[in-house]
């Protein structure tokens, strides 16, 4: 593009009345030394080099757009289109996953809008406000318990504690990050659900270690063991979610589930080695464990059954969805199942692991612990 091309594309923009974002291409044969320009609307001009559009200023600007190599500015009537909730049918085809939600669906927003979007009313706000919350409370736990550990603790005890707590609160992050983003692109969402189930998996093995290594503390051999298989289905888990296998959901979801089921196994066990239920210890953390499975199992059958939604369709789009009660369970049972830790925790630092079993174990102290 010579200087006369340069000249005439400035005289045309200021004319039209919209401001001109010029790229030179300099070939290698022929490089001008005049660099091109922007003619803007109130006057100034604006330098470009290596190809890269320059931001433009607009009264109408109300985003802005990364895009490829340049800036893309968002007029007031775009940003008001894009921040329109859309209908189920309107909505991206890879959101279009259960036809029971009618209405709430984001556009395709970029990653300034997917932010902001947080704070606006859709059918994603409290699946982000929810685990946004479940994070802070996490972290609430986190200074609660190291400041009682430090008092009474060892430094394995702190150290499967703060994993523990740390884990949820992973978990809470990476899926409020995939509800965010979720809108951004099919392929953001292919990756960040990738990092959501990385987040239920992480929880699912901090749960898995954190009662191993209590149930079994007076058993190193079981406790090792326990922890070797819990720790190879969490890498078989984590290698399902490896987004180039492309592994279908379900099949993520069934190992998941197996997972989940196989806590039953060590349960037992355990139980059999402290006596059954003739003794105290037992009785007092067994209906924890089944209070776990309880509210774990609500969860799942809300989430795969898709009630109330497949109820009352088109009425609990925004507030009460599956969805939304399944993020208040997965939070509620990773609290409850941090109580139970902490009350078998306080139960073995007052007791340790003595030769006489039935000194060690059948005298649980009074736990004042809330549920």
């Amino acid at each position: 593009m010579d200087e006369f091309s340069l000249m005439k594309a400035q005289i045309l923009a200021s004319i039209d009345g919209h401001n001109s974002c010029i790229h030179r291409r300099a070939s290698k044969n022929n490089v001008s030394s005049i660099e091109p320009t922007v003619l803007m609307e109130n006057g100034t001009t604006k330098m470009m080099n290596n190809n890269k559009c320059i931001e433009e200023k607009s009264d109408t600007k109300a985003e802005t757009v990364n895009k490829d190599c340049s800036n893309h500015q968002i007029s007031v009537n775009e940003y008001k289109k894009l921040r329109k909730l859309l209908c189920y049918d309107d909505a991206p085809k890879y959101l279009q996953f259960n036809s029971y939600i009618r209405n709430g669906y984001r556009n395709l927003l970029p990653t300034k809008l997917c932010l902001e979007s947080i704070f606006w009313w859709t059918n994603e706000t409290i699946n982000i406000w929810s685990h946004i919350f479940g994070w802070f409370l996490f972290l609430g736990l986190s200074f609660v318990d190291i400041t009682f550990l430090n008092i009474h603790a060892t430094s394995y005890d702190k150290i499967v504690v703060c994993a523990l707590l740390i884990c949820f609160q992973m978990c809470m992050i990476l899926s409020s990050v995939y509800h965010t983003f979720s809108c951004r692109s099919e392929k953001d969402y292919d990756c960040f659900l990738a990092y959501d189930l990385f987040g239920i998996a992480l929880s699912l093995f901090a749960i898995y270690i954190s009662g191993i290594y209590y149930a079994f503390w007076c058993h190193d051999k079981l406790r090792n063991f326990y922890i070797f298989t819990v720790g190879a289905i969490f890498i078989a888990a984590l290698i399902l979610q490896i987004p180039k296998l492309k592994v279908h959901s379900n099949v993520k979801m069934i190992m998941f589930v197996a997972w989940a089921a196989y806590g039953v196994i060590p349960t037992i066990h355990w139980t059999i080695e402290m006596g059954g239920f003739e003794n105290a210890m037992v009785r007092l953390l067994i209906p924890r464990v089944i209070g776990m499975y309880i509210i774990v199992g609500l969860a799942f059958l809300i989430y795969i059954t898709r009630i109330p939604e497949r109820w009352f369709t088109g009425k609990v789009d925004y507030l009460g969805h599956s969805h939304n009660l399944w993020h208040i369970l997965v939070v509620c049972a990773l609290y409850y199942w941090h109580n139970t830790g902490m009350m078998y925790a306080i139960h073995m630092i007052e007791n340790g692991c003595l030769e006489d079993r039935i000194k060690c174990y059948q005298n649980p102290s009074d736990v004042t612990l809330s549920s």
